[in-house]
C-alpha cells in the first residue's frame, strides 16, 4: 500500500504543469570554483594549458600535499570543457561547509591521565604534540588559549592570522569553543591542557566556508607537520570521493591523524556527510555526558529545550497552557497572558519576539526551526521571560497537538548520560558502506570557551575535539606509534552504549562505542583495520563468503597472548576465527578472519556485531562489522540548496547524486498547506555527482519559507526527500 500511495503521489506530481522556465545561456551564468584533479606532475603544465585555451578561467589555489590539482574560476562551459583536457583526472565543483554546533572532560577519562608520564618523565597532558583546528578561527587572545597557541593561517583572507571573524562581519565563536574543549588551560581545562594549538581559518562570516577553503587548510596543516587535525565541520553530502574526503586520506598517508566530526543530521540513516567519510579519518559522533537538560512535557512526551543565549533561567515546574502564536509579531499575541508560547523562527528577530510576548503577559517563549534539524538562538536585553528553542520537527509535533485541544504543559528536568544523541549523524557510507562513526565522545551542553568567556553548546563538533585531545594524549605517551595505532586505540577501546531498552546501539550508529581515555591509555595492543564492512548481499548470492587479513600489533615490552571471540554474534553470519595465538614485544602478527553469510535466512536491512580480540593482560578490542542485506536504500538526492541569482526572476539550485538515477523532479509546495505550486525541474537518467543549474521562474514567489520535495526513481526504488528554504535567499556561488 505504501508504494502504491508513492506512485500515486509522483504520478500526481509529474502531470501537473510545472512553472515556465528557461535555461540561462552560458555567456549569461555566474563564475564557477571547481576543484581540478591533475595527473601526477603535470600541475605546471596544465596551468600553461588552461591560460593558453581558456583566458577567462582563472587559476585559484593549488594543492600538492593531500589533493593534487588545483582550483579555478569559470563560467560552467568552460570548466566542462576544461575537464575534458587530458591531463585532467577528475572535476569537482566546490561545495559548502558549515560549521557543526557534569564537566564532560572527566567523565571520559581525561583526568586519569596525569597518572601516566612520558618517555621524559613529564606527566600527559598533550605537551609537545601539535593539533590543528580547521574551523572559524581562534581567539588566541583568549586567557584559557594564549598560552598554547602556536601559529596558524587564515585561507579566507589568505593571510597568517586566524583569528575569529569580528562582530560587525557575522561574529563566531565556534572555532575557540572547538579549541577550548581540546586544549585550554586556563580557568578551564581542556582534555590536553598543554598541547599546542595551531589554527586555521577556513570559515568565514557566519561560520560558512567552501571546500576550496577548507582543503587549502588541510594543506597548511600538513606542511607545518602538525599531528593531529580537527574537523568540526562539514556538509550533508555522503559520497566518499568528496575532495575534503580525499584529503584527509591523504593526510593520514602522510602521518597527520584527520578527526572529523559526524554531522548533526541525525537520527536517519546515512546521514553522515563530507569530510566524516573519509575511509581512514576518525570519525566522531556525540552522546550525552551525565547532565541535566531542561524539558517541557506535552500530553507524556518530553522534548528537551535548548535555552538561548541570554534567556531567563528554565526552573523546573514552570506550568501553563501552550499555545501556538505563528513568528511572535505584536498582532499575533494576543490573549496569551500566562500561557507557554511556541513560535515559528523567521520574520523579526529573537529578541523581537521574546519581548512581544514578554510585554503579551506570556509565561514562557519556545521557537522551533523553520528549516530541519536544531539551532541555537540568542537574545540581546533583560528578560524575566524564559527563551528556548527546539528542532523543527518536534515543534510541528507540538504544533499539531495544540491546535487538536487545549494542552497542558510544564517543564522539568532530565538526567541523561551514555545516549546517543538523536542529532548525531549516522552511517554508513555511500558506495564503500563502511562503517561511520567511528566511535562517540560527549557532544551535548560542553561548556567551553569562547571570545570573552565561556558558553555551553551541543553538537558533534563538540563531540569530535574531545576525541583529538585524546590523541594528543596518547601521542604524547606514544610519539612513535603510527596514526593507525593511534586511531585503533582510540577507537578499538570504546565503551559501546546501550539504549534504554538495553539493547545495544548498532555500529552505524556508535561505531564501536563512546571515547575510554583511560583505557586508550592502558592499551598497547592494536588492530588495523578498526572495523569491518562485509559490503552488501542479496538472495541471489545464495552463501558468501568474506575473507578478511586483519593485522594486530603488540606494542609492549612483553610477549602477549591473544583470542579472538565473536562474542556479538550477528543473525545470518558464521565467522571462522583463528585458534589462542602469541604475538612477542614489539611485533605484529597478521591473522585471517573469514565470514560466511547465508543470505537465505536474512531479510534485506543492516546486520551488524563485534569480534573482540582478548589478551592475557585484560586488554579487550572490540572490531565491529556491518554488512548489509539487499539493494542499499540510501537517499539518492543529498546537498541540496536553492537560491536566488542575479538577474530577474533568476533561480538556481544544486544537489548530489550518490548513484545514478533514472528521473528525479522537483516540486514546490507551500510550507503550512502543502499545496503544490508547481514543479520547477525534472531530469532523466542523471549520472552520479553534483548538479548545478539555474532556471528562469516565471510568477515564483519572491519571498517565505517553502517547501522543496525531490521525488525520484533508482532501480526499484521511488521516493522522495525534502527540505524546507526561502526562497528570497540569494544563493552565494562556493
Amino acid at each position: 500500500m505504501k508504494n502504491y500511495f508513492l506512485k500515486i503521489i509522483i504520478c500526481l506530481v509529474f502531470l501537473l504543469i510545472p512553472f515556465k522556465e528557461v535555461y540561462v545561456n552560458a555567456h549569461e551564468q555566474q563564475k564557477q570554483v571547481a576543484l581540478i584533479s591533475i595527473k601526477d606532475g603535470m600541475i605546471t603544465q596544465a596551468i600553461k594549458n588552461i591560460a593558453e585555451r581558456f583566458p577567462n578561467v582563472t587559476v585559484r589555489q593549488q594543492y600538492t600535499e593531500t589533493y593534487y590539482g588545483f582550483s579555478v574560476s569559470g563560467s560552467l562551459e568552460e570548466l566542462s570543457q576544461l575537464a575534458k583536457m587530458p591531463l585532467v583526472k577528475d572535476m569537482h565543483f566546490v561545495t559548502t561547509y558549515r560549521a557543526h554546533l557534569e564537566d564532560s572532560i572527566p567523565f571520559i577519562g581525561a583526568d586519569e591521565a596525569q597518572l601516566y608520564k612520558d618517555q621524559r618523565g613529564r606527566k600527559i597532558t598533550g605537551e609537545g604534540v601539535k593539533v590543528g583546528v580547521i574551523d572559524t578561527g581562534v581567539d588566541y587572545r583568549h586567557p584559557d588559549l594564549k598560552s598554547n597557541y602556536g601559529g596558524g593561517y587564515d585561507t579566507i583572507d589568505l593571510d597568517k592570522d586566524p583569528m575569529e571573524t569580528k562582530l560587525e562581519e557575522k561574529s563566531t565563536f565556534h572555532g575557540t569553543h572547538v579549541a577550548g574543549v581540546i586544549a585550554a588551560n586556563g580557568k578551564r581545562k581542556g582534555v590536553a591542557p598543554k598541547a599546542t594549538i595551531y589554527a586555521y581559518r577556513a570559515l568565514g562570516p557566519g561560520g560558512v566556508g567552501t571546500s576550496e577553503t577548507v582543503m587549502a587548510a588541510i594543506e597548511r596543516a600538513v606542511k607545518d607537520k602538525v599531528d593531529i587535525i580537527n574537523l568540526s565541520l562539514g556538509n550533508d553530502v555522503n559520497g566518499p570521493d568528496w575532495p575534503t574526503s580525499i584529503a584527509l586520506d591523504k593526510a593520514v598517508e602522510k602521518g597527520v591523524l584527520a578527526i572529523t566530526a559526524a554531522g548533526n543530521s541525525g537520527p536517519g540513516l546515512w546521514t553522515v556527510g563530507s569530510p566524516a567519510t573519509a575511509s581512514k579519518a576518525l570519525t566522531v559522533g556525540a552522546s550525552y555526558p551525565p547532565v541535566l537538560f531542561p524539558s517541557i512535557h506535552v500530553q507524556n512526551k518530553e522534548t528537551i529545550i535548548s535555552p538561548m543565549i541570554g534567556s531567563a533561567k528554565w526552573g523546573k515546574g514552570l506550568n501553563g497552557r501552550f499555545v501556538f502564536k505563528k513568528y511572535g509579531e505584536k498582532r499575533d499575541l494576543k490573549r496569551v497572558k500566562d500561557k507557554i508560547v511556541l513560535l515559528e523562527r523567521g520574520k523579526i528577530t529573537f529578541t523581537d519576539k521574546v519581548k512581544n510576548a514578554q510585554d503579551a503577559g506570556a509565561k514562557a517563549v519556545i521557537v522551533f526551526n523553520n528549516i530541519d534539524g536544531n539551532f541555537i538562538g540568542q537574545i540581546k536585553g533583560k528578560f524575566t521571560v524564559p527563551a528556548a528553542t527546539i528542532s523543527r520537527k518536534e515543534g510541528l509535533m507540538i504544533k499539531k497537538i495544540i491546535e487538536k485541544s487545549r494542552v497542558e504543559a510544564k517543564t522539568g528536568h532530565e538526567k541523561k548520560v551514555d545516549i546517543l544523541a538523536d542529532f548525531s549523524s549516522r552511517g554508513p557510507v555511500t558506495g564503500t558502506w563502511q562503517m561511520k562513526p567511528d566511535l562517540l565522545a560527549p557532544g551535548v551542553q560542553i561548556k567551553s570557551t569562547i571570545p570573552g568567556g565561556y558558553l555551553a553548546l551541543q553538537g558533534t563538533s563538540m563531540a569530535s575535539p574531545h576525541v583529538a585531545g585524546a590523541a594528543a594524549l596518547v601521542k604524547q605517551l606514544h610519539p612513535d606509534w603510527s596514526m593507525e595505532d593511534l586511531k585503533s586505540v582510540l577507537v578499538n577501546t570504546a565503551t559501546p552504549l546501550y539504549k534504554n531498552n538495553k539493547k545495544m546501539y548498532h555500529a552505524y550508529e556508535q561505531g564501536a562505542g563512546r571515547l575510554d581515555i583511560e583505557k586508550a591509555l592502558e592499551t598497547e595492543t592494536t588492530l588495523f583495520p578498526t572495523s569491518l564492512s562485509l559490503g552488501v548481499t542479496r538472495k541471489t548470492d545464495l552463501q558468501v563468503k568474506k575473507d578478511f587479513v586483519v593485522r594486530i600489533s603488540n606494542k609492549s615490552n612483553i610477549s602477549k597472548q591473544v583470542t579472538a571471540i565473536n562474542n556479538q554474534p550477528a543473525t545470518g553470519i558464521q565467522w571462522v576465527l583463528p585458534k589462542p595465538f602469541t604475538i612477542p614485544a614489539h611485533t605484529s602478527k597478521k591473522i585471517n578472519l573469514t565470514a560466511t553469510v547465508d543470505t537465505k535466512v536474512l531479510r534485506d536491512g543492516f546486520y551488524d556485531g563485534a569480534i573482540t580480540f582478548s589478551t592475557n593482560d585484560d586488554e579487550n578490542l572490540r572490531m565491529p562489522f556491518l554488512l548489509l542485506q539487499g539493494e542499499p536504500n540510501f537517499p539518492s538526492v543529498m546537498g541540496f540548496h536553492f537560491g536566488r541569482v542575479k538577474g530577474k526572476n533568476r533561480y538556481k539550485y544544486e544537489l548530489y547524486l550518490p548513484s545514478k538515477v533514472e528521473e528525479y523532479k522537483i516540486a514546490v509546495f507551500e510550507s503550512e498547506t502543502f499545496r503544490l505550486l508547481g514543479v520547477i525541474d525534472e531530469q532523466e537518467n542523471s549520472k552520479r555527482g553534483i548538479i548545478k543549474k539555474e532556471l528562469v521562474l516565471k510568477d515564483f514567489p519572491k519571498s517565505g519559507i517553502y517547501k522543496f520535495v525531490i521525488f525520484y526513481k533508482r532501480k526499484q526504488y521511488e521516493s522522495a526527500t525534502e527540505s524546507y528554504v526561502n526562497v528570497a535567499k540569494i544563493y552565494v556561488e562556493d
